[in-house]
């Protein structure tokens, strides 16, 4: 089904009848489909297009490697959007202990509108990005914390702590995730407004933080720095004095939001 049959004026009035026609086979799905003039010119059009990419062009050398290269990647494309898909569902079910429970929840959740608007949200970052084990991670947990709480009442927060994770590198959401084993930042001198760190502590955190960890290749120390002033310019983390010349790195409101989702 193409992407214009998808989105077409009717589902979008009334997404219900679309997810009750999914239960029907798609033979009679497809006869009862009626198509705009309109719909049907663009998917003319759409066929055209290939065909002049694929049989036109392929009467050229050139066309022919041109061609090769772009149906090529179009199959590697579709592989790992099928493979990050499958990874998801794979760490949701491995997440949860009882998976026939799991299984009506998920499908619950993907037969839902809001619940497949979620889902599809966390689809479009997976598919945003190149394949990435640890953001797939991060975005299984998510899952799970969207499929086990109520959708419906919490559309609104899942889907700004989606949009908020998808401003974030996985590394940057590892941190923040590991928020129960960060150091104290011994700072020189600074200022503060009240207790919070106005001054920069970044590099302070970073070397804490990494000696924590035990990290000291200067590559991944300067990776680990980038992650951890992401969650400073956006707003996720904030530092603030604990004792003389001491400081304690905490999650801002809006972090904490984020956390049942990459804790789940």
């Amino acid at each position: 089904m193409t992407k214009g049959l998808l989105i077409k004026k009717e589902i979008l009035n009334h997404p219900e009848h679309y997810f009750s026609a999914q239960s029907k086979s798609l033979e009679a799905r497809v006869s009862e489909v009626k198509l705009s003039e309109d719909e049907e010119n663009e998917i003319v059009k759409d066929h055209t297009q290939k065909f002049v990419r694929d049989k036109v062009l392929g009467a050229f050398k050139i066309g022919e490697i041109v061609s090769e290269i772009i149906n090529w990647n179009d199959s590697v494309d579709e592989d790992l959007k099928e493979a990050k898909k499958e990874y998801l569902l794979a760490q949701y079910f491995e997440k949860n202990d009882h998976n026939k429970e799991a299984l009506s929840q998920i499908k619950s959740f993907l037969s839902d509108a809001q619940g497949n608007t979620l889902f599809n949200k966390i689809l479009r970052i997976l598919d945003d990005s190149p394949p990435d084990i640890e953001l797939a991670d991060h975005l299984s947990k998510a899952l799970q914390h969207m499929v086990n709480n109520n959708f419906h009442k919490l559309f609104d927060q899942h889907k700004y702590a989606l949009s908020q994770i998808e401003q974030l590198t996985p590394q940057a959401l590892t941190i923040l995730s590991d928020h129960g084993s960060w150091p104290l930042i011994k700072l020189g001198s600074y200022t503060s407004m009240g207790s919070k760190i106005s001054s920069d502590w970044l590099n302070e955190f970073t070397q804490a933080y990494c000696g924590a960890k035990g990290i000291y290749e200067p590559g991944i120390m300067n990776r680990v720095k980038h992650s951890i002033n992401e969650l400073i310019s956006t707003r996720l983390i904030e530092a603030h004095s604990v004792a003389e010349s001491n400081a304690k790195c905490n999650i801002t409101q809006v972090g904490q939001l984020l956390l049942p989702y990459i804790n789940a």
